[in-house]
């Protein structure tokens, strides 16, 4: 049985997105959320603004631009991940340390890490030559 027709069949739960409009809606409030809530996504923001105009300024391949966006979605979507693991972590946890809560939200964190060295290193190599290229 295809999953649309069972997800119909079987959905017993008042909360679930009865229409694409309504998780659009939820999607895009938990990306509010995230923003309001979470400094580090913010300045991932501001850094992925600083370098689509860069990349505007420098005129960029397509398959440039396609480097870079992937490096800023991964980052912004590691981002957004690492939150929803500290926000369980932080419910099921409460205020009291656990060593593996402390993993977790290392771990998390890491991965986040791991992203943004992408992104820099992804940057640099596209648009440190493209800089150098207009000073010297």
């Amino acid at each position: 049985m295809p999953m649309v027709l069972k997800d119909r069949k079987h959905s017993k739960t008042s909360w679930k997105n009865r229409s694409f409009i309504q998780a659009f809606k939820h999607a895009f409030v938990g990306l509010q959320t995230v923003y309001r809530d979470e400094r580090n996504f913010r300045f991932d923001c501001f850094a992925a603004i600083l370098v689509i105009l860069a990349g505007f300024v420098l005129h960029v391949s397509n398959n440039e631009w396609r480097s870079l966006l992937l490096a800023i979605f991964l980052v912004l979507a590691s981002e957004a991940w690492n939150t929803v693991i500290e926000n369980l972590v932080d419910l099921v946890c409460g205020p009291t340390f656990k060593e593996p809560a402390k993993k977790a939200k290392d771990i998390a964190a890491g991965a986040v890490l791991l992203a943004s060295l992408y992104a820099v290193f992804t940057a640099t190599l596209i648009l440190l030559p493209k800089i150098w290229a207009m000073f010297f």
